[in-house]
Formats: structure tokens, sequence, C-alpha cells
């Protein structure tokens, strides 16, 4: 998996870094999710840490968008990013070749 350069959290303060590291570092994270841009017809996926440091996933390189605590909060963070985009833009065409670039 990659990271985003522009990385967005939501109900992570404190930890920021510390979660960061030991996703990086290959280790599950309980309750963190991980907004990732797709590679389908899809806009966003959420995963648990674990389900993305499986063999099949770590294989598929997401490019990770924003980190999580909780499915809500991801869920969330994906909102705001679509809102934010279509304040900007005034519409979402374009918003898939956009966001993580």
């Amino acid at each position: 998996m990659r990271f985003s350069e522009n990385l967005l959290f939501k109900g992570i303060d404190d930890e920021k870094e510390e979660i960061l590291n030991h996703i990086k570092s290959g280790n599950d994270v309980f309750n963190i999710y991980l907004l990732c841009k797709t590679h389908n017809q899809n806009l966003f996926e959420l995963f648990e840490v674990s389900e993305l440091l499986t063999p099949y996933y770590s294989r598929q390189n997401y490019l990770v968008l924003g980190l999580a605590r909780g499915k809500q909060k991801g869920m969330e963070l994906a909102k705001e990013i679509i809102e934010d985009y279509y304040n900007k833009h005034g519409s979402l065409e374009g918003i898939k070749n956009a966001i993580g670039n």
C-alpha cells in the first residue's frame, strides 16, 4: 500500500504518527479503517487495516487517502472528500482522476 502525500485523518488526534508507523511496519491496528482510492469503477473502498495487510490486498498496492477510527468515521471522511470536491468544482465530474493526485 502507498500513502497519499495529503493523508487525511478522522477521529485520530494525538495518535496519528504512532498509528501510521504501526501500519507502515505491517502491524494491525484495532478499529482503524483505511480509505483508499480504488482500481475499479468505485470511487473509494474502506478497509480495516488487517484486511489490507493480507497477501491478496497487499499485492493490489492501494493508495491510502485517509485513516479513520471506526467504520462510521471512515464513511464520514469519504463524504467530506466528495463534498469538498463538489463545493470547489460545482460538480463531481473528474473527481476520480483528481483524488489522490
